[in-house]
């Protein structure tokens, strides 16, 4: 008994080049998916930040100024990935994206989330730390650590997305 051919595998012996077609959406879907995640992680850490600012200006502590400028930050990084290059180009465009890309482009998403996760261990100790001024300082200085990080991974993906 000879082996048939499903619908899928006609097509594909018919049209070059269709077989990597759906793959290739997966992958895309997949990035989508991902920087869908870590923004809505930093979604939670610049709502940690912003209770952290509530209780820090009822206690008047010192770090104000500084723990809004890492909610600032935090919205600016959010607003990047939400509108990051997705991993899809179409016919037409200049830079094209092949699977090995699109599996590079996935990886440093995954750098991404780790990072954002981080970023919001950050934000919830800095929110946790308001009331004692020590820990609240160590608390800043990690969490802007962290940001930065995530900012480098950000620059990165976006630069390899554009091809440079």
């Amino acid at each position: 008994m000879g082996k048939e051919t499903s619908i899928f595998e006609k097509i594909e012996l018919i049209i070059p080049g269709f077989h990597g077609y759906k793959r290739k959406e997966l992958l895309r879907e997949d990035d989508r998916l991902v920087r869908g995640k870590v923004a809505e992680l930093l979604e939670q850490a610049k709502r940690e930040l912003e209770r952290a600012l509530q209780r820090c200006a009822m206690a008047g502590c010192p770090q104000l100024m500084t723990i809004e400028n890492l909610r600032k930050k935090t919205m600016m990084l959010e607003g990047k990935i939400k509108h990051a290059e997705a991993g899809y180009r179409g016919y037409f465009d200049r830079i094209k994206f092949k699977e090995d890309e699109l599996k590079r482009l996935i990886e440093y998403d995954a750098s991404m989330i780790e990072d954002a996760q981080a970023v919001l261990e950050g934000a919830k100790a800095v929110s946790a730390a308001v009331a004692n001024p020590q820990q609240l300082g160590t608390a800043v200085l990690n969490l802007e650590d962290k940001l930065n990080e995530l900012e480098g991974i950000i620059s990165s993906r976006m630069s390899f997305a554009a091809g440079e």
